[in-house]
C-alpha cells in the first residue's frame, strides 16, 4: 500500500499554525485604541495575508482561521466562545477564496487589500449573524452594520496591503521562495 503525501508540508503546516496563532494574539492582546469599530483588522489580516502568501495551496486561509478560531474560543475573551470558530474560519475560507480568484499573488498590494477587506468584511456578517441567531434586535445590528463595514473594509484592507508588502520583501531578499513545496 503507498502512503500519500500530505496536502501541506511540515514546514508549510509550521507556518500556517504561527500565523493562525499570532491573529488570536493581534486580536486578543494587541489594543490600539483607535475606537472604531474594525480597527484590530488592521493587524488581523496580515497573518492571514501572509500564511496564504507563503503556502500557495487552496485551504491555506481555512487552517489559519482553523487554528485561530480554536484558540480564541478556548483561551479567548469574547461573550461567544464556539462561534468564534466559525467566525474566523469564515474569514480563512474568503481569502483563500481571493486568493484562487487571483492565483495566490497575495505579495501583490491589491489583491492584499480585497483578501484583507473581503475576510474582514465576511468576518464582520458572520458576527452579526451569530448575534441575530442568539437573540440580539435586528434594529441594533442595522444600526451598527452601516459604519462598521466601511471601517471593517479599510482596516481589513490596510492590513492586507501590510501583509502584502511584507511578504513581497521577504521574497525579493530571497527569505521566502516562490515555489515552496
Amino acid at each position: 500500500m503507498e502512503m500519500r503525501k500530505p496536502y501541506f508540508t511540515l514546514y508549510q503546516t509550521a507556518i500556517l499554525s504561527l500565523c493562525g496563532a499570532l491573529v488570536f494574539v493581534a486580536k486578543t492582546f494587541v489594543n490600539l485604541s483607535l475606537h472604531l469599530p474594525g480597527h484590530s483588522y488592521l493587524l488581523v489580516a496580515v497573518p492571514f495575508v501572509f500564511g496564504c502568501g507563503v503556502v500557495r495551496k487552496a485551504g491555506a486561509g481555512a487552517y489559519i482561521g482553523l487554528i485561530s478560531g480554536l484558540l480564541a474560543s478556548f483561551f479567548g475573551f469574547e461573550a461567544y466562545h464556539i462561534f468564534d470558530i466559525l467566525k474566523f474560519l469564515a474569514m480563512g475560507v474568503t481569502i483563500d477564496i481571493v486568493g484562487v480568484a487571483f492565483s495566490h499573488r497575495m505579495d501583490h498590494p491589491v489583491v492584499g487589500f480585497i483578501a484583507g477587506g473581503a475576510g474582514s468584511i465576511v468576518k464582520m456578517s458572520v458576527n452579526y449573524a451569530v448575534h441575530l441567531l442568539l437573540g440580539v434586535p435586528a434594529t441594533f445590528i442595522l444600526l451598527g452594520i452601516g459604519i462598521s463595514s466601511v471601517t471593517h473594509l479599510i482596516f481589513g484592507g490596510i492590513g492586507g496591503v501590510i501583509g502584502a508588502l511584507v511578504l513581497a520583501r521577504l521574497m525579493r531578499a530571497g527569505v521566502i521562495g516562490t515555489n515552496e513545496t
